[in-house]
């Protein structure tokens, strides 16, 4: 889900924006520290806010991270921090004219588009309905008086807070210096030709201006739990509801009429459809082809090399490791039209063979989402390509991985995913790596525990050379997030937490039924 939350400077688009991401499990994104910070930086270089190329040459080179800290989150641009820098007025005096410039709103803008891809985010600035975000679920355009905006600006300033402090108060006169530069950063704002400041044709208007920030966040939310609910009637009727039709329903959920700051429009445009992908070819496909693409596509070398690869590497680990795995025929049958994400404890290179080659030879495919420093290894990197694996960049928000594994679980497909990262030789406490239970929830897929023990026996910690063994692996019973209490963040974190639990609740058993195997 995408939300927008566009309006004017000082209209507290940053506060509620981080403060729905907060309570609805969100992720934040600050277009406007983006242009802030390009902003910055060419004053910083000597580059006349105004010049196209040179400020066009800024945000097409820079690289822009942001930090959590705490409830806020740092700016990082080309490796500073400009968290504090890019709030100046000095920046705030010249980030209209540069923000303006077409190449810079485009380079930013493609940005913003890949951070959202794949994952449920809040966006906030002034053109996030209108051009970013065209086809977001929800847009809202916040706005306040002039005089509101003047006076939070001010007191933001101060090292005040007006969100938790509705009293706080600034010097008169830094609030009228303030609202002069509002009022003309308002009108050149409003009547550039570039992504001028404007609500959607669709966007919900709040004018925050006697609203507390849980009144303008109450407001937002109904709009979200109507959006969502709206999504999950179009999945299961296959018919749109347009958004504002939601709106109006949660305006007058309780008979009274929408306040005068809630004008809804009625939205025309079609339903937004799921990019279509080109077909893969005889030869010459890229990498990228093999993740994006289902499996059923893949051209018939790949195919064979896959066929090949799961019946020798089967065959070879059942001869030298002899496995099992309770309950392949079971999950088979219920992923056969439906994938599952697959989640397991991590002790040796084996672990993903059980259940890749079981369901494989039971008519199943399962991708292994696994990282992406074996692509360094382009033999690893080419055959992973052809078994369906996925690459995942560890310690990041990989969204390109998110979209694949998500697409995949929709396409019928199984993912397999080990959230301990590596390899665990002992019992200590590993770092669990969250996210499985995120793209569990963007495909509406149930998530399903696998346990494995006697595959760390293999290679023990400090030997090299593999010994055979027998090796047991046992499927847990699926769970689904709709099973889950809670707001969605919490569901998310419950679901996690709950799935390990199972994992290593199955690992114990196995072990109490097979003594000595690790």
């Amino acid at each position: 889900m995408i939300v927008t939350i566009d309006g004017p400077a000082g209209s507290g688009k940053s506060t509620v924006a981080r403060a729905i991401a907060a309570r609805e499990g969100l992720t934040y994104l600050d277009t406007g520290a983006m242009y802030r910070a390009n902003a910055w930086a060419c004053l910083d270089r000597g580059i006349a806010p105004d010049d196209e190329a040179g400020a066009a040459s800024v945000a097409e080179a820079c690289t822009i991270e942001f930090v959590p800290e705490g409830e806020s989150q740092r700016v990082i641009f080309d490796g500073v921090d400009v968290t504090e820098a890019i709030r100046t007025p000095e920046v705030e005096a010249v980030v209209s004219v540069n923000s303006a410039i077409p190449a810079v709103r485009d380079a930013m803008g493609k940005r913003q588009k890949a951070i959202a891809a794949g994952t449920d985010i809040v966006c906030e600035g002034r053109d996030m309905g209108t051009v970013v975000f065209p086809d977001a679920e929800v847009k809202v355009f916040l706005t306040a008086s002039p005089e509101a905006r003047a006076r939070r600006r001010a007191v933001q300033r101060a090292g005040g807070d007006t969100a938790k402090d509705a009293t706080a108060t600034a010097d008169e006169s830094s609030v009228q210096e303030i609202l002069e530069s509002i009022k003309k950063r308002d009108e050149y704002d409003s009547s550039r030709e570039t992504a001028p400041l404007k609500p959607a044709d669709d966007a919900v208007m709040i004018d925050s201006s006697d609203l507390s920030l849980d009144e303008v966040c109450d407001k937002i939310s109904a709009l979200i739990a109507k959006a969502r609910e709206a999504s999950e009637r179009k999945h299961e009727q296959g018919d749109a509801v347009p958004l504002a039709e939601a709106a109006v329903e949660s305006d007058g959920a309780e008979g009274d009429k929408p306040a005068k700051a809630d004008v809804v429009a009625k939205a025309d445009k079609p339903a937004k459809k799921d990019k279509v992908l080109e077909p893969m070819k005889i030869v010459g496909n890229s990498y990228e082809d093999y993740y994006a693409h289902p499996m059923a596509d893949y051209p018939l070398h790949a195919k064979a090399t896959l066929g090949l690869l799961v019946g020798l590497v089967g065959g070879l680990s059942k001869l030298f490791f002899p496995w099992r795995l309770e309950g392949a025929d079971e999950l088979a049958e219920a992923t056969r039209d439906r994938g599952a994400v697959i989640v397991m404890n991590h002790t040796s290179m084996l672990d993903p063979v059980l259940p890749v080659v079981s369901l494989y030879m039971r008519g199943c495919h399962v991708r292994p989402i696994y990282k992406s420093e074996f692509d360094k290894i382009w033999i690893l990197k080419w055959a992973f390509a052809r078994i369906g694996a996925i690459p995942i960049k560890r310690g990041s928000a990989d969204m390109k991985a998110m979209r694949w594994a998500t697409a995949a679980l929709k396409a019928g497909e199984s993912i397999l995913i080990y959230p301990e990262g590596t390899r665990v030789k002992d019992d200590s406490e590993s770092e669990i790596h969250g996210g499985f239970a995120l793209i569990a929830q963007r495909a509406d897929a149930p998530v399903v525990p696998i346990a494995i023990v006697g595959a760390r026996d293999i290679t023990p910690r400090g030997k090299h050379i593999p010994r055979p063994g027998r090796v047991f692996a046992r499927i847990g019973e699926a769970l689904h997030l709709s099973d889950i209490e809670g707001s969605r963040k919490e569901r998310v974190a419950k679901l996690e937490k709950l799935v390990m639990e199972r994992v290593f609740q199955i690992r114990d058993a196995l072990r109490r039924e097979h003594p000595g195997k690790m």
